[in-house]
């Protein structure tokens, strides 16, 4: 899968400068780009991303690159949300709030406006995930099972983390031929996908070659997967258990008869302190920077 190019340009009519300024800071470095054989400057939405970052700019005419913007929505369009510069600190309460309460909503537009702040000040897709995407699913959760909220607000909340996240996706580097294989799913009876996505996209931002073979998965197709294409982790994001003993059973049929040497990580909200023990798994994740954490030590390590 290669990375969205753009040219010069289509850069310069998204920002409302003039080409030559663009082609000026291309020949600088300060925008990275590839020269085709042609001898036409390419742009990847990786080094675009990383430009406008590191200098605060924003696109002015994003709809001239096709894609979603990176950029703050104006608060003329939606409720004013201030996301502080690091979502973990205190201030990140405040900003789950706003952002449940927008899910519950379905203010699209005020939950793309706080994921785009957060993700362009913090620089951080993991952070992102878990300060914000899980802390607010898990709310929205917990207010749905104590009857305050209907299941279109639960499922519709999903379904526009589920976008905003795919949109951020773009900005995650692809990772290198050389970059270690993961693989993973959500077992069968789970019908959450964002989690498993959100795994595969913490894990490329790592620095793998990640990726979901989505949810409802039956963990005997895993298995044929991984003896396959021999991965060196394989993930299950486990959100929902609808006959414990028998996903115990598959559980540890499925670990037992993976190839030596596969990591297996296991993790997810239905894992609780009964379950744990008695799964078979190599590690086991609460969240989201444990996860990038286990990822980035493999990979100093050269699993």
């Amino acid at each position: 899968m290669n990375s969205v190019q753009y040219s010069p340009k289509q850069i310069a009519e998204a920002m409302r400068v003039s080409e030559s300024s663009v082609k000026r800071w291309c020949d600088r470095g300060i925008i990275p780009s590839v020269k085709t054989g042609g001898g036409h400057r390419r742009i990847s939405v990786e080094s675009l991303a990383q430009f406008l970052r590191e200098t605060k700019r924003t696109l002015l005419a994003p709809e001239k690159l096709g894609v979603a913007p990176l950029d703050v929505v104006p608060s003329s369009a939606v409720r004013r949300v201030d996301v502080e510069s690091n979502v973990s600190n205190a201030g990140c309460e405040a900003i789950v709030e706003t952002f449940t309460n927008a899910l519950l909503d379905g203010d699209e537009a005020a939950c793309r406006q706080i994921i785009q702040q957060a993700f362009l000040r913090n620089k951080s897709f993991t952070d992102v995930a878990a300060s914000i995407v899980c802390a607010s699913m898990r709310r929205i959760g917990e207010i749905w099972e104590n009857g305050h909220a209907d299941v279109l607000q639960e499922r519709y909340g999903c379904e526009i983390c589920f976008r905003l996240v795919n949109e951020l996706a773009q900005y995650i580097p692809l990772p290198g031929a050389e970059a270690p294989l993961a693989i993973g799913c959500a077992p069968p009876g789970d019908q959450y996908q964002l989690p498993t996505h959100l795994v595969e996209l913490v894990l490329r931002e790592a620095g793998w070659n990640a990726r979901s073979l989505g949810n409802n998965m039956a963990l005997d197709r895993l298995l044929e997967v991984v003896v396959r294409h021999r991965p060196q982790l394989v993930w299950v994001s486990i959100s929902t258990i609808e006959d414990r003993a028998a996903f115990v059973g598959a559980f540890n049929a499925f670990a037992n008869q993976l190839p030596k040497g596969v990591f297996l990580v296991a993790g997810g909200r239905a894992m609780d302190d009964e379950m744990r023990p008695l799964l078979h798994y190599t590690a086991h994740c609460d969240n989201f920077h444990q996860l990038a954490g286990l990822a980035a030590t493999m990979l100093s390590r050269g699993r």
